[in-house]
This record gives structure tokens, sequence and C-alpha cells, in this order.
């Protein structure tokens, strides 16, 4: 039958595991206010015809997730419900030069840049879920810490 490790041992590994904890909090709050404040810096404001928050300032996970719902829903009517690939095979056989080309090209511009924009917002999004997870693991880490630092042999 295996022993226990010796107290003083448990002791040391909970002060190490609240330290750790305690960095793993820290750092998963200051990242979850680095992407705040550098999404409020934007100056986004979620359009009127958002199904929620109209009007906000994209500046959490929540109006960033909608504002690239909004972002994709407006690029989709622009290209007339077309995707990249049906532009790309449009643009195979019509005129070059034409105006149905150029017409074509833009529509391909405009989905190129609202997928552009929705990744960003969408990269936001795991941001915060990372630094939320993080600063969530650092608080169970300091509660267990906390808990092994207590024990007291009795």
């Amino acid at each position: 039958m295996a022993s226990l490790p010796p107290l003083t041992v448990l002791r040391r590994v909970g002060g190490l595991t609240v330290a750790a904890g305690t960095l793993l909090a820290v750092a998963g709050s200051g990242a979850w206010f680095a992407v705040t404040k550098q999404l409020r810096a934007e100056k986004i404001t979620v359009p009127g015809n958002a199904p929620i928050l109209a009007g906000e300032t994209v500046q959490d996970p929540v109006s960033a997730y909608v504002e690239a719902v909004v972002i994709k829903g407006n690029a989709e009517r622009g290209a007339g419900g077309r995707t990249f690939a049906d532009i790309s095979d449009a643009l195979r056989t019509v005129e070059k030069g034409s105006e149905e080309e150029g017409k074509l090209r833009g529509q391909s511009a405009s989905l190129a840049t609202a997928a552009s924009l929705r990744t960003a917002l969408m990269t936001s999004v795991l941001a915060y879920g990372v630094s939320a997870l993080v600063a969530g693991l650092g608080a169970f880490f300091v509660v267990v810490g906390s808990q092994l630092r207590r024990i007291d042999g009795k």
C-alpha cells in the first residue's frame, strides 16, 4: 500500500498551485481587458439591422459575434445570395471587360472584405473564450492550492 507524501510536501505543492493559479487568473483577466480595449478603440457600432444590441459599441464577445453575423448577412445580400464559388464559376463564363464581369468582381471583393472582417471579429470571440478559460482555471487552482495548504494531518 502506498503512503501519502509528507504534509510539508503537500503544503508546498499547495503554495505552488496558489501561485500558478494567481498567475493564470491575472493573465486571463489581462487578456480579456486587452481585447476589450482594442475592440473599443475600433469604435465599431452594431448596425440597426442586428437581431440584438443594435446601436451598441462592439466591446465584448456577444457584441463581436453579433457584428460578425450581421456582416455575413449583409455581404450575402450584397452578393445577391452568391458565394465565392458561384462568383468564380460565373467569372469563367462572362465576357472579359463586360459590365457583368465588373459587377461580379465587385461582389467578390465585397465578400472577401466581409470574410476578413468576420474572421477578425470571430478571433476576438475566441480570444475572450480562451481568456475566460485561463482565468477560470487560475481561480480553480487558487482554491485547490488553498485547500492543500490547510491540510493539518488530523
